[in-house]
């Protein structure tokens, strides 16, 4: 398999719908791939808009090493 991460950007609901299996209101603010919000995106639906500005789900690097290694790692 690979080992690529995929990159999750924010979505705004424009239009209240289903969207993955779970009703969305509009304003709600949505973090999916490119691909998932693609059929609620123009030319090919409507439905959702990209948030502009960072990404609230990206987690920070800090964020992703437990404390524990990090103080190992010094010793």
């Amino acid at each position: 398999m690979s080992e690529k991460k995929t990159a999750l950007a924010d979505y705004e609901v424009t239009q209240a719908r289903e969207i993955g299996g779970v009703f969305r209101g509009k304003g709600e603010v949505l973090p999916m791939t490119a691909r998932q919000a693609k059929y609620y995106l123009p030319p090919y639906g409507s439905g959702l808009k990209p948030v502009a500005g960072k990404s609230a789900s990206k987690p920070k690097a800090d964020d992703a090493k437990p404390a524990a290694a990090a103080d190992k790692a010094s010793a």
